[in-house]
Order: C-alpha cells, then sequence, then structure tokens
C-alpha cells in the first residue's frame, strides 16, 4: 500500500468542489458562509456609484480622478460580487481568490484618486503656503499608491498559491501574510504622510500672514481680494470636507486590515464577517460614497479640463 493511499483526506480548494461531509464550510478559510444580503447590498451600492461616476465623467473630463476612482470602485463591485457567489458555495477557487485580489487592493486606488486632488487644490489656492511644489504632489503621493498596489497584489498571489493543491503551504502563507501587511502599513504611513502635508497647508493658509515654500504660482485674484481661508467657497468647502472624511474612513479600513492580517490566515478576526463589513466593507463605501456623491464635476470643476471654461478668473489647471 503506498503512502498516498494512507494519506488522509485533507480539504482544499483543489480537493472540495463544493460543501459535504468531507468538505465542511468550516474547513474553508472564513469558516462559514458570507451573509448573501450583506454582499448583494454592498455590490449593488457600489454598482450604483460606479454608474454615477461614468456620467461625471464624461461631464468633468477629470480622467486621472476618474480613472483611479472607477478602478477603486469596479474592484469593490466585482469582489462583492463574487463573495456573494461564496455565500452559495464557499468551497470556489477563483471567486475566492478575486475577491481576495479586489477587494485588498481596491481601497488603495480610491486613495489615489484623492491624493489627485492635492495638486490642483494647491494650485487653485495659492502655492505659497506649499511645502513642497505642486508638480510633486501626483509624484509622490500616487506614486506610493502604486508601490503600495504592486506589494499587496504580490501578497494576494502568494495568499493564493497557498490556498490551492493539498500540500503544506506553510511558507507561502506566512510570506503572502508579511507582504500584505508591509503593503497595509506602508499605505497608512503614506496616507498620513499626505495628509499631514495637507494639513500643515490649511494651516499655512489660514494664517496668510507671510509667505512659505515656492511661490511660483501666486492664488488667484479673486482667492487675494476675498481673504477666503482654505475652505473659503462654499462647493469647494464642501468638496474638501468630502475627500478628508473618506481619507480618514480609508485609513479606518487600513488600521484594520494590520491585526487582521497579522493574526493569520484562517484566524478568528479574519472569520469574523461583521467586523469585516463595518470596518472594510463600509468604510471603503462611505469613502466612495463622498468622493462620488460630491463629485469635483459638481464641487470642485477646476481640475477638469472643462473647469478653465466653468470658473473664470481662477487659476484652474487641466487634470491630465
Amino acid at each position: 500500500m503506498s503512502v498516498n493511499d494512507t494519506k488522509p483526506f485533507e480539504p482544499s480548494y483543489d480537493t472540495c468542489k463544493a460543501v459535504s461531509d468531507q468538505c465542511p464550510v468550516e474547513a474553508t478559510l472564513y469558516g462559514d458562509y458570507f451573509t448573501t444580503g450583506a454582499c448583494v447590498f454592498f455590490a449593488l451600492s457600489f454598482g450604483v456609484l460606479f454608474l454615477m461616476q461614468i456620467y461625471y465623467t464624461f461631464k468633468s473630463r477629470a480622467w486621472s480622478y476618474a480613472i483611479y476612482l472607477g478602478i477603486g470602485t469596479g474592484f469593490e463591485l466585482l469582489g462583492y460580487f463574487c463573495r456573494k457567489l461564496l455565500s452559495d458555495n464557499p468551497w470556489q477557487f477563483m471567486p475566492f481568490v478575486l475577491q481576495l485580489f479586489m477587494l485588498m487592493l481596491a481601497p488603495t486606488f480610491v486613495a489615489a484618486a484623492i491624493a489627485v486632488t492635492f495638486k490642483h487644490m494647491v494650485i487653485h489656492y495659492g502655492t505659497e503656503w506649499s511645502t513642497i511644489r505642486p508638480r510633486w504632489y501626483p509624484w509622490l503621493f500616487v506614486g506610493s499608491d502604486v508601490v503600495c498596489i504592486i506589494i499587496q497584489a504580490a501578497g494576494c498571489a502568494f495568499a493564493a498559491m497557498s490556498s490551492s493543491g493539498d500540500k503544506d503551504n506553510a511558507k507561502m502563507s506566512d510570506i503572502s501574510s508579511v507582504l500584505l501587511i508591509l503593503g497595509v502599513v506602508f499605505q497608512v504611513v503614506n496616507m498620513a504622510v499626505c495628509g499631514g502635508l495637507m494639513l500643515i497647508y490649511y494651516r499655512r493658509r489660514a494664517k496668510a500672514g507671510a509667505s512659505y515654500g515656492y511661490g511660483s504660482i501666486r492664488p488667484s485674484p479673486d482667492i487675494l481680494s476675498s481673504k477666503r481661508n482654505f475652505c473659503g467657497h462654499d462647493r469647494v468647502k464642501v468638496f474638501v470636507w468630502a475627500i478628508s472624511a473618506a481619507y480618514v474612513a480609508i485609513i479606518v479600513r487600513c488600521i484594520y486590515r494590520i491585526p487582521e492580517m497579522a493574526t493569520g490566515w484562517g484566524s478568528d478576526l479574519m472569520k469574523d464577517e461583521l467586523t469585516f463589513l463595518i470596518f472594510d466593507g463600509a468604510m471603503i463605501l462611505i469613502a466612495v460614497a463622498f468622493i462620488t456623491i460630491f463629485h469635483p464635476a459638481n464641487f470642485f470643476p477646476q481640475i477638469s479640463k472643462r473647469g478653465k471654461e466653468q470658473v473664470k478668473g481662477e487659476d484652474a489647471i487641466p487634470l491630465r
């Protein structure tokens, strides 16, 4: 009798195709069925927001903002659609891998969409209060987001490989955990630095008593004559609060993800669906909703290609 004949059966995504006595749902990574209603709710919500974004994209032609936000929202939609499939049969490998990839990477794209607006916000209100040149904002902020995406994508790839087959993939699983934790921590640090630079800009602009930073582009005459602060224009003020709330929501999600990944695959925290839906699903839904409903097409047209036509007398730079 060969060794393979005496080896006990171990349920895995390779050996199991559906829930059965040999392949109980408890043996899956999440240990239970996903809640169908929650999966449908989040999928529909992100779907509606995605359709709204398509309309606003052609209205504003803010292409960079639209692309990053659209990818992030589309990933969330696809992620929860796959979780809906897993709620019917948790042993489906491809939906499992896709929801892992999509829901891990989506928030970074949403954060990149927000970062795109920083350069144009600084140009609009005056670059003399900025600690760095405006042209460096997208390179530093969005560029670091790309690094986060690469690290997390690699972590998801190792996680997918460690979940397939019936062999011992402990080492690969450990590598995936390290990469995912590193990617999320890097994103938190990146967002904290970006947010810190914008807070410094806000404080300097609010004081308006001295000139700081690089003054290569003067603030618009309308801003100077009205002596308004950073959140002066009513619509722009709403937009600033919207992206600020979205930014905080994404950071909350990232902070939650760190202990979730650190406790290991299949941990109690990872199996806690309600906690995931609150601190990941709801946080990203709030973020996407804020920056979609309060889209720059209506609240900050200065960043779009049509901004020059819509906002006369102000420094509107096309978003490319």
